[in-house]
């Protein structure tokens, strides 16, 4: 059973972390779907924007009017440096016009306002008419010139479309000559998304809260179900172990009530009365035995509400010290046995069979499990009659702590039980306290002690105790 809980817990453990991967993966994958899915359409969008014949009149301007400075540089009257910076100008002189119109179609559109526009010139050449080629700015060697649009950083945008445009410049030179100049120019168009992965995860919000939620979901079932598992192993061992427990209690009455009953039907016993009065009273003890047995498996086992308490008026300080003082009287001599009784004149509503048979299972316990140094102390906490009965036993672990007020359990040490008994009496004393609505607890530590608290309102009423 041990080994297939652990296959199965193992089982679990390792298709949860499958699910949770194929669950992030698939996840991932829809994000970057996404992502993909909204660059095309953003970008589609910005097409439908620039090809209008308006931003191709725009366009056309700032490029003629470049072109129209080509015959000032051909003749030497301006630098390379400036008829590019006159380039500039011309495109951004028209580029407030440009952003006007922009925002507009972008907002008919739909275009999310995220979404960033800049044109470049990203390379330009002169042809002369013998051929000879001169670049004014050339391609993934020299700075792009900003045109129109938002200005931003190449590498923070994505190239989203290019084309080349030539024109044909004919001027008179410095020898009153007509001359013609080829001029090949070719603009690039970026997009960028500010906050792209912000754009992405609002949309799938839900998806992925709905994910989220399956996750936990997931976790929830597997977690509840090695929960469940354990609750019914642990069932399970502790309904082995009270049968093989009670069985082992049921034998030796049994193999003595065998063993006096063959001797009374021996022969020998016809004609000696004595040995048949002493095989009658063996058989007598063992069934009283067996009788006590069946009576602690059936009124231990009752729960608080089938407890039929006989309530009386009581003084508990009287009351524990006639329990201690009953107790002390059975008490071996190497038991040390300390009471410390505060003296009140409340009093409270108990069954005296009940509790005293609470405080004495604690304290036969406290025997039970090495303890030779036992105390009870009594007094009036917080609205609550305090009985704390403590012994420096074995103690009880964390672990076992949680449980030793459960039906049949027993404390083990690496499944062997050391100490003999049903499971039954911490549980029997948790009911009858429970019966008069109050609560058991205990603090222990491992080799050094225990120290058990029976606590009852004084009130003895539910609406007044705090749990």
């Amino acid at each position: 059973m041990q080994i297939k809980s652990k296959f199965l817990i193992a089982g679990a453990i390792i298709a949860l972390i499958a699910l949770t991967s194929m669950q992030g993966y698939l996840t991932f994958n829809t994000f970057d779907l996404r992502k993909k899915s909204f660059a095309v359409d953003s970008r589609t969008k910005i097409g439908d924007i620039v090809k209008t014949k308006y931003v191709d009149s725009l366009s056309w301007h700032y490029r003629m009017d470049f072109v129209d400075k080509i015959p000032d540089y051909k003749r030497n009257r301006i630098s390379k440096e400036e008829l590019l910076a006159d380039l500039k100008f011309f495109a951004n002189d028209r580029n407030d016009e440009f952003t006007e119109y922009f925002n507009k179609e972008a907002e008919r559109l739909g275009l999310n306002e995220n979404i960033l526009f800049k044109k470049v010139a990203s390379s330009i050449q002169l042809i002369d008419e013998n051929g000879n080629v001169e670049n004014l700015l050339t391609e993934d060697k020299d700075s792009p010139i900003f045109l129109i649009g938002t200005d931003f950083l190449l590498e923070e945008g994505l190239l989203i479309n290019a084309w080349n445009w030539t024109f044909d410049k004919g001027f008179i030179n410095d020898n009153h000559q007509l001359e013609s100049v080829t001029v090949k120019y070719r603009a690039s168009i970026y997009m960028k998304i500010v906050d792209w992965d912000k754009i992405i995860f609002k949309q799938l919000l839900f998806l992925f809260l709905i994910a989220f939620l399956l996750f936990l979901f997931v976790i929830s079932l597997v977690t509840y179900s090695i929960r469940n598992l354990f609750k019914h192993k642990r069932i399970s061992d502790i309904k082995t172990d009270f049968i093989n427990n009670i069985t082992h209690e049921l034998k030796t009455p049994l193999s003595t009530l065998s063993i006096a009953t063959k001797t009374l039907t021996n022969r020998f016993a016809k004609d000696n009365t004595d040995i048949a009065k002493e095989s009658i009273d063996t058989i007598n003890r063992q069934n009283k035995r067996l009788q006590n047995l069946i009576d602690q498996v059936v009124d231990n086992s009752l729960g608080y509400n089938d407890i039929n308490l006989n309530l009386e008026q009581v003084s508990l300080p009287d009351f524990i010290n006639e329990v201690c003082d009953d107790f002390a009287l059975t008490l071996p001599s190497n038991i040390q046995f300390l009471r410390d009784v505060e003296a009140n004149e409340t009093e409270v509503e108990i069954d005296k069979f009940f509790l005293g048979t609470a405080i004495i299972n604690i304290l036969n316990n406290a025997i039970k499990f090495d303890g030779t140094v036992l105390k009870v102390k009594y007094n009036i906490t917080n609205n609550l009659h305090t009985i704390a009965i403590s012994d420096n036993g074995i103690g009880i672990s964390k672990k076992n702590k949680k449980l030793i007020f459960d039906k049949f359990y027993r404390v083990s040490e690496k499944n062997m039980h050391t100490y003999k008994g049903l499971g039954l009496g911490l549980y029997y004393c948790s009911q009858i306290v429970k019966a008069h609505h109050g609560i058991i607890d205990v603090e222990s530590k491992v080799k050094e002690g225990s120290t058990f608290y029976i606590k009852i309102p004084v009130e003895n009423g539910k609406e007044n105790f705090i749990s």
